[in-house]
């Protein structure tokens, strides 16, 4: 993670990922596993809209929501719920001082850049949640993966891992360092990377 780097440009290809994974999501695969144990495949969708309000307000430097999944939408409406959370999210990182100053995050007070690679991370790893658990035919872009696993190195320690109800992270899971990026980062997330194949 280098906060020197702007990072709007990841965010606006994480959330153009999401997007296109949560648009082929038909109703049949909505009750489906996903590698994140926590959720099924409607409620990570939910939690992957969720995360794009909270972005949005992060960068708006409104109070954050708690933690939690949006409900209650019908098949249909997910996508266009997406894209609409998506382009408020934009916009608000867009503006002028969007970038300066820090963010309070339910778990820490980080520089404004950092808070925008977390939301990335969260992002790029829910997307590969997801693509999998349906067997989407987008073509994640290992580009991302690659530049969020320095973050996740940072952010998730051995303290936070677990096999615990509401422990998003397993024990890292060995894969070849020549792993594909998407393998390295499902393994050390905790995750299969052989989910669905």
């Amino acid at each position: 993670m280098n906060p020197q780097i702007d990072p709007r440009e990841l965010l606006r290809r994480s959330f153009a990922q999401s997007a296109a994974v949560i648009a082929r999501v038909t109703p049949e695969q909505m009750e489906l596993t996903t590698p994140c144990s926590q959720f099924d495949v409607r409620a990570l969708i939910g939690h992957m809209l969720f995360a794009a309000d909270r972005i949005g307000q992060a960068g708006r430097r409104e109070q954050l929501t708690e933690d939690g999944v949006v409900t209650g939408l019908g098949d249909a409406e997910w996508a266009p719920a997406f894209d609409k959370a998506v382009g408020e999210a934009l916009a608000a990182w867009d503006s002028p001082g969007a970038l300066d100053g820090e963010i309070v995050l339910p778990f820490g007070t980080f520089p404004a850049p950092v808070v925008a690679h977390i939301y990335v991370s969260e992002q790029v790893t829910h997307s590969w949640d997801l693509a999998v658990a349906t067997s989407s035919t987008v073509d994640l872009d290992p580009e991302l993966a690659e530049a969020i696993l320095p973050t996740m190195a940072q952010m998730v320690r051995p303290e936070i891992r677990g096999s615990g109800e509401g422990v998003p992270f397993g024990p890292e899971i060995e894969v070849p360092a020549g792993a594909p990026a998407y393998d390295r980062l499902a393994g050390f997330l905790g995750r299969d990377p052989s989910f669905g194949r």
